[in-house]
């Protein structure tokens, strides 16, 4: 597993390199790569086909996060 999860990192870490230096390089045939690639990473991307899919919409919508935060003190974020 740890193998595994190395050479995944490696690779991603390699796309992103190549992708930073071609948006950083101006070269002609780089640009349509970099507008979609910045195209993907500031879509909305929404989760609701997926939970409707597989029924979890009306159970996530009886869940109550916000009794996680009550009581807490502004003590407990700061330093």
């Amino acid at each position: 597993m740890p193998k595994s999860f190395l050479k995944k990192s490696v690779l991603a870490l390699s796309f992103f390199l190549v992708v930073a230096i071609m948006a950083y390089a101006n070269i002609e045939f780089a640009e349509p790569i970099t507008e979609y690639v910045s195209f993907v990473v500031t879509t909305d991307f929404s989760v609701q086909p997926f939970l409707q899919k597989l029924g979890l919409e009306e159970k996530l919508d009886t869940w109550n996060l916000g009794s996680l935060f009550e009581g807490w003190s502004e003590a407990t974020f700061g330093w």
